[in-house]
């Protein structure tokens, strides 16, 4: 994995985040002071956190088992992800839903 610098740049709110290595994206976007539902604490149950992965989805992982449970409970769209599930490795541009 590289050092390399990467982004994460949010749509709506203006903002391109850097970060090295790989990053579980709830855990960076609360280190940033950036405002993202999360009724459960980041455990995966409430989908609260959902982002959509507009670039890059292919710098994320793949959904971990907890996630597809809540993605095919919820008919999710592809690059419709929980942040708290989801890390990622390269840069990417996600979009926070207005119902966060």
């Amino acid at each position: 994995m590289s050092d390399s610098t990467k982004t994460l740049t949010i749509l709506g709110n203006n903002r391109t985040l850097e970060f090295k290595g790989a990053v579980n994206v709830l855990d960076f976007l609360n280190a940033k002071k950036v405002g993202i539902g999360q009724s459960c604490g980041g455990s995966g149950t409430c989908t609260t956190c959902r982002i959509f992965i507009l670039k890059g989805i292919e710098y994320a992982n793949p959904r971990t088992e907890l996630e597809l449970e809540r993605a095919n409970e919820r008919s999710f769209l592809t690059y419709e992800r929980l942040a708290c599930q989801t890390e990622i490795s390269g840069s990417v541009v996600i979009e926070i839903p207005d119902d966060q």
